[in-house]
C-alpha cells in the first residue's frame, strides 16, 4: 500500500458483512488470475467470502484459503481497487436476470489471434489501430489521438484556460480532438461546436472536473453527465460519455461501446448492473469487466497496451460481424 492511513469507506447497507480492516489487502486466486484481484468480504465459522474484479462473490471453505494469495495491481492504485471492490459487494444477485453470453472469452481469443496473429504487438494490429510508422495519422489510430489528448487536455493546459476565463478555447480543444478520432460520432461534435456563451462555461467547468478534479471518479463523472444530457437534448451514448478520461487516462478509464461491452460483460461479470444509458454505477461495472478482459487477456499470453486495446478488443471480437464469424447471429 503506499500509505498505511488510507481509510476506507464501506457502503451501510453491507457493513455488517464486511470484516471491518483500515487496510484490506489485495489478493488474487492462484489457480484462476482470470477472475482478477480481490478483497476479503467476510469470516463466518469455516467459510471466507472474497469479492472479485469480475463482479461475483466467491466462497471458500477452510483448507482452500491459501489458494489466495497477496497481489499488486498493475494499473491503477491499490486504494482505487480496493475503494472499487468494496463497493462492489452486496450490489450484484443472483435473483436479477443474468445476462446470456453470445460468445465465450476463449472464443474471443481464439478470433482474435486469427485475425492478428502477432496479437497486440504485431505488425496488423499496430498499422490498424495504433499508428504508422510513417506517421500518416487516421481516425482509427489510437496513439496520436491519445499524445494529442495529453498535450492539449494535461492539468496545466486545463487549468490555464480555465483560470484565464478561456472557456471557448477549452470547448475548442475538446471538440477538435473528438473530431480527430473514430471513438465518437461527429453528430454530437457538432452539437457541441454550435454552443453559446453561458453554455460553454458551464461545459468547460464540467470538463475540467471530469479530467483533473479531485475525489471519486463517480461524483465527478455525474456533473459531466448532466451537462451532456443538456447539451445532446437527453440522448448523450456511453461513447461520448467516457471517450475524454479514456484519452487522457487509457491505463484506468475506458471509452464504453455499449452494444459490444454488455457482450463482454455477459461471460464476465453478467449479474452486475448495466443501464441502456451513461450512469456513474454502470460505468464503474463496466469499467471493471475491461481490466478483468485485460487480466485475461494477459493469462492468454497477449499483451494489450492500455484499456484503448481492450476497447478495440471487444469491438472487433464482439460486434454483429465477429459474432457471426463464431456462428452467432448477433442478436441481443
Amino acid at each position: 500500500m503506499t500509505s498505511s492511513t488510507t481509510e476506507f469507506a464501506v457502503p451501510d447497507k453491507v457493513r455488517e458483512h464486511v470484516i471491518e480492516d483500515d487496510e484490506p489487502e489485495l489478493l488474487r486466486h492462484v489457480k484462476r488470475p482470470q477472475w482478477g484481484l480481490a478483497i476479503l468480504a467476510w469470516e463466518r465459522d469455516d467459510r471466507r467470502a472474497y469479492q472479485f474484479e469480475d463482479g461475483r462473490l466467491r466462497k471458500f471453505k477452510e483448507g482452500y484459503y491459501e489458494l489466495m494469495q497477496p497481489a499488486e495491481s498493475k494499473q491503477r492504485s491499490e486504494e482505487a481497487v480496493i475503494a472499487d471492490l468494496l463497493a462492489a459487494i452486496g450490489t450484484t444477485s443472483t435473483t436479477r436476470k443474468t445476462l446470456k453470453a453470445s460468445a465465450t472469452f476463449e472464443e474471443q481469443v481464439e478470433l482474435f489471434k486469427t485475425l492478428y496473429p502477432g496479437g497486440f504487438q504485431g505488425e496488423k494490429w499496430t498499422e490498424e489501430h495504433r499508428g504508422t510508422a510513417d506517421g500518416r495519422d487516421l481516425k482509427r489510430h489510437r496513439d496520436p489521438v491519445m499524445a494529442r489528448a495529453a498535450k492539449e487536455l494535461g492539468k496545466d493546459q486545463v487549468e490555464a484556460m480555465m483560470a484565464e476565463g478561456r472557456y471557448g478555447d477549452l470547448k475548442t480543444a475538446v471538440t477538435d480532438l473528438l473530431a480527430s478520432t473514430s471513438l465518437v460520432s461527429l453528430r454530437h461534435v457538432k452539437t457541441m461546436r454550435g454552443l453559446e456563451e453561458a453554455e460553454t462555461q458551464r461545459f468547460a467547468e464540467a470538463v475540467a472536473e471530469l479530467l483533473h478534479g479531485e475525489g471519486d471518479f463517480g461524483p465527478r463523472f455525474k456533473p459531466w453527465l448532466a451537462v451532456l444530457d443538456d447539451v445532446l437534448g437527453g440522448k448523450p451514448s456511453w461513447r461520448i460519455a467516457t471517450v475524454l478520461p479514456a484519452l487522457l487516462q487509457p491505463n484506468q478509464h475506458v471509452c464504453v461501446r455499449h452494444s459490444a461491452f454488455i457482450r463482454q460483460a455477459a461471460s464476465i461479470a453478467p449479474t452486475s448492473r448495466y443501464s441502456r444509458r451513461p450512469r456513474a454505477r454502470s460505468y464503474r461495472n463496466f469499467r471493471r469487466v475491461a481490466r478483468v478482459a485485460f487480466t485475461r487477456l494477459e493469462a492468454a499470453d497477449l499483451q494489450p497496451r492500455d484499456l484503448m486495446d481492450v476497447h478495440d478488443f471487444i469491438w472487433t471480437t464482439l460486434r454483429d460481424s465477429a459474432l457471426d464469424h463464431m456462428g452467432d447471429d448477433g442478436g441481443d
